[in-house]
């Protein structure tokens, strides 16, 4: 076929609105519409069994084997690439159903998701009516401690608005914590962050460890409902928005950034995303294994990630620290590895091994790096036309490691310093350091924190930037 993909999805919708109109049903009797609706004969079928029978597009636990071939031989018939469900939602078929989501947030899976807010943006030209409908990516904001999803709704509606993204903005849940008896804080219960002992360095300083999940649970239920809900609201907007499966994104600031790290390493989450950004925030360490929370991707998942960090962060600091002894003004609670060493621990997945990280190339590189974001020695800088960073500015500094002439940008970490030019202070974590914004002194040349996250997901898919 000569057609774009843009085509050939336009030509399913349009086949599906031919056959309502004839009101003649395709082979199988289904009584509710389907993704498979444009099919005929046996590729309906080989639609229907990837598709609804096996759910191999969504279910992790499908069988990948039955799942291939029955995507090869569809592939076979029809010359597409991949059966419509890995291609379109079902809402590129149905049309926007105007639908609000709902309050509190449930979706008939039996969990109790509490009282959730899922706000969303859809931009005019991700608007579906049942024909003629463009998928569009999806990208999901997960706000900071305390927060709710208005955090990330203004720093994503601009640029996704103009891209063509659709922006979810979730709130986190409400559940009491020792650090927050009364449950007031929207959270979200990264397993880290709920052991008083193992993720914190003890309370010496009055300190309540566990401040995010539920203090009656342990972590691996709170982390399952986590997971169940961060899967249920992609799933509610597919159903009911034109999305494209394949361009499907997630980042988090502070707290949200610990738990996108965790949905990066989550089986049922890994392959469910294709990038994830976490901002100011490593996922946490254990004080007996400091880097008992931290794993790869499992095998067969290489989702791309950035890590993006304000130098100065001494709250959440990106260059790790010793664990013990701490110095003011180190953040004395909690521990976080260095980002170096995080990502060192996704080169034991072999999708990873050109990227470089590994942990003879960290080793225990502690402290912090030079101020104003120097790269590690033997790291690339990633500069050129295709920088993200941008041209004609000195406050961002992104990098990576190829090997040889690999040109892997899977795992990138990204430094900035938001301050004002000059205030490069001897001490780097003599502030805080936990601006979310930049690109307004003459130092950034235009560009903006969020203007390197929209790079990086638009280069995961290979849309020009």
């Amino acid at each position: 076929m000569s057609c774009t993909w843009q085509t050939r999805v336009c030509s399913v919708v349009g086949c599906v609105i031919l056959a309502m109109t004839l009101a003649s049903a395709p082979a199988g009797g289904a009584t509710e519409p389907t993704v498979c609706d444009g099919e005929t004969g046996h590729a309906y079928r080989l639609c229907r069994a990837y598709c609804e029978k096996l759910d191999c597009d969504w279910d992790p636990e499908a069988p990948r084997k039955q799942c291939d071939r029955l995507s090869s031989r569809y592939s076979a018939l029809t010359g597409e690439v991949a059966p419509p469900c890995e291609r379109i939602s079902l809402g590129c078929v149905v049309g926007d159903s105007a639908e609000s989501p709902p309050f509190p947030f449930d979706v008939g899976d039996g969990n109790d998701y509490g009282e959730r807010v899922l706000d969303l943006t859809v931009p005019r030209q991700c608007e579906c009516d049942g024909s003629d409908c463009s998928p569009c990516p999806v990208v999901v904001g997960f706000h900071g401690y305390g927060e709710n999803g208005s955090s990330w709704k203004w720093r994503l509606d601009p640029k996704g608005r103009v891209a063509g993204f659709i922006s979810l903005y979730p709130t986190g849940d409400r559940t009491p914590s020792t650090y927050d008896p009364t449950g007031s804080s929207p959270n979200w219960a990264v397993p880290s962050c709920q052991d008083p002992t193992d993720g914190c360095l003890g309370n010496q300083w009055g300190t309540k460890c566990d401040w995010c999940g539920d203090i009656d649970e342990d972590d691996a239920v709170s982390t399952k409902r986590e997971i169940d809900f961060t899967r249920a609201i992609v799933k509610w907007t597919m159903d009911h928005h034109c999305v494209d499966p394949g361009q499907l994104f997630a980042t988090g600031y502070s707290n949200g950034a610990l738990w996108t790290y965790q949905l990066a390493m989550n089986p049922a989450t890994s392959n469910l995303f294709k990038a994830f950004v976490p901002v100011d925030g490593v996922d946490q360490a254990g004080i007996d294994d400091h880097m008992r929370w931290i794993s790869a991707p499992v095998d067969g998942h290489s989702p791309w990630v950035l890590h993006v960090n304000e130098i100065y962060d001494n709250f959440e600091p990106y260059d790790g620290r010793p664990y013990t002894e701490p110095v003011a003004p180190w953040n004395p609670v909690w521990i976080y590895p260095p980002v170096l060493q995080v990502l060192a621990r996704f080169q034991g997945n072999p999708a990873y091994a050109g990227c470089g990280f590994g942990e003879g190339d960290v080793g225990d590189r502690y402290g912090p790096f030079a101020a104003g974001g120097v790269v590690p020695e033997g790291y690339r800088k990633l500069d050129g036309p295709s920088s993200l960073e941008g041209e004609g500015q000195r406050k961002f500094h992104c990098f990576t490691r190829d090997e040889g002439d690999d040109t892997c940008h899977k795992l990138t970490v990204c430094l900035w310093d938001s301050g004002p030019p000059g205030d490069d202070l001897e001490d780097p974590h003599a502030r805080a350091g936990r601006e979310w914004h930049g690109g307004t002194d003459p130092g950034t040349g235009g560009t903006k924190p969020m203007d390197i996250m929209w790079r990086f997901m638009q280069r995961a898919v290979g849309v020009p930037y």
